[in-house]
């Protein structure tokens, strides 16, 4: 006799992004062990491997409506148009609580869900036919009043309020309705609604959540069970570093062929100094990464201090690598270093081959929580700028025998300029070991075989 397979179904709201780059993979993933079947349903988008909802003209039209209609309701209450895509209060969606996917699935695993498509109504009539749900935040909203990033803000710690999003801010205003919506939809799911978290970070926050921990201390049936943390998975497999032999380990061959120049370069070094690699003939590229260039909070305007900054020490053959859509005003990018524009980039080749031109990856943004571009560049053995935000502290190694980057405070960018500089100087043999480092912690954390069996665990829990 043939046991039927566990089936999960992982819904993401749109077709780009981090949330459903993950949910892809974990799908993938899962897919490949035994006794599972996993299927994922995005609500619009392109076309990929996955099932579109709005697969019709007529559907694109609907979820683009869907969205706008949300959003022209929240104009009403929004502070202003800056923090218009900052904060949902789920006002519309579809109906999936019908789809025979949902209904025929074992266990429901939602993802990102905003834009339009699940609805508070909506996720109230999930909750209610009785499944598993394994939700995964891949930002704050789950248990907000209504914001992705409450941004110095603790009133999600009690009842939401006194909301800064807000053109009206008051104790009952819109983010403390939603925050009670959501309060009584996860009281009545019985204990089967588990949320995960990427980050431990992810999850000390959640717990503050007034509506987290009131449902997990309460105990009983009801109780909802304690957050787990299990990072995003990253076929480490595919998202590996470009290697000159197998010999000599997973190292860019392009690191490799600057290593032997350099230590030329120091064998004909009378003074036995060494030269700096700044006056190499081969570029020293920094990469940023961000879906819009605009968003001040991606922090593109840091990144152009860093590469400036280390044009200003000296360092004359900086060049940098900028992946996203340009946004800036006027389109100028600021920067004193040579600079290649990849614009906005979906597909995982480009994204690897970026890598795999990229000295360091440099993010500077101001509020993160698992970045999946920094387990990518750690994968591809490119060691990581960053400031220490969100989770990002959890995924980098700053110092040590096992560095693979550097941390500052937020904002503080003198401090990355000076560990760039360190590294562009670092004896050839040391810059390999960080590379070596970076790729070895990356597999150790992010590949996705060991992730799918962790939320496999999850499931049958």
């Amino acid at each position: 006799m043939t046991l039927q397979p566990l089936r999960i179904l992982h819904l993401n709201a749109s077709s780009s992004g981090g949330a459903f780059v993950a949910a892809q993979r974990l799908s993938d993933a899962l897919n490949g062990l035994e006794g599972v079947s996993s299927d994922h349903w995005v609500f619009d988008g392109g076309e990929g491997e996955f099932h579109l909802w709005a697969n019709t003209w007529l559907k694109k039209k609907w979820a683009f409506g869907l969205h706008a209609l949300e959003k022209l309701d929240f104009l009403r209450f929004e502070a202003n148009k800056s923090i218009r895509f900052a904060f949902s209060h789920g006002k519309t969606g579809v109906n999936i609580a019908n789809w025979k996917a949902v209904q025929d699935a074992d266990i429901i695993h939602l993802h990102w869900v905003n834009k339009g498509f699940v609805s508070l109504n909506g996720l109230e009539d999930l909750l209610g036919l009785g499944k598993k749900i394994v939700w995964t935040c891949h930002d704050m909203w789950p248990f907000t009043g209504g914001c992705y990033h409450p941004r110095g803000c603790d009133n999600f710690t009690r009842e939401c309020g006194n909301c800064q999003y807000l053109k009206q801010p008051g104790q009952s205003d819109l983010s403390n309705q939603v925050f009670k919506a959501k309060k009584r939809i996860f009281s009545n799911a019985g204990g089967r609604l588990q949320f995960v978290t990427p980050s431990t970070w992810l999850k000390n926050q959640a717990d503050k959540s007034g509506i987290v921990k009131e449902l997990i201390d309460i105990g009983g049936a009801v109780a909802m069970p304690e957050i787990k943390v299990i990072p995003n998975p990253i076929d480490t497999d595919y998202f590996k570093p470009r290697v000159l032999n197998s010999v000599k380990g997973p190292i860019r061959a392009a690191n490799l062929e600057k290593s032997a120049e350099i230590l030329e370069n120091v064998e004909k070094d009378e003074a036995g100094d060494g030269l700096s690699i700044s006056i190499s003939a081969n570029p020293f590229v920094l990469m940023f990464a961000a879906a819009n260039l605009g968003n001040p909070a991606k922090g593109f305007a840091e990144f152009r201090s860093v590469c400036n900054g280390l044009v200003d020490l000296g360092f004359a053959n900086v060049e940098a690598l900028v992946v996203g859509e340009n946004r800036l005003p006027n389109g100028d990018l600021g920067l004193k270093c040579a600079v290649k524009e990849l614009g906005f980039i979906s597909d995982a080749k480009q994204m690897r081959d970026a890598y795999w031109q990229a000295d360091v990856y440099v993010t500077t943004s101001h509020e993160e929580n698992l970045p999946t571009t920094i387990m990518e560049s750690l994968s591809c053995g490119v060691p990581v700028a960053a400031f220490a935000v969100g989770g990002i502290p959890e995924m980098i190694s700053p110092s040590g025998d096992h560095q693979t980057g550097w941390l500052s405070e937020k904002l503080d960018v003198e401090s990355l300029i000076q560990g760039i500089a360190a590294y562009i100087e670092m004896e050839p043999s040391k810059r390999i070991k960080m590379q070596e480092a970076s790729r070895s912690a990356a597999v150790a954390n992010y590949g996705s075989v060991s992730i799918a069996k962790r939320y496999l665990e999850v499931y049958r829990s």
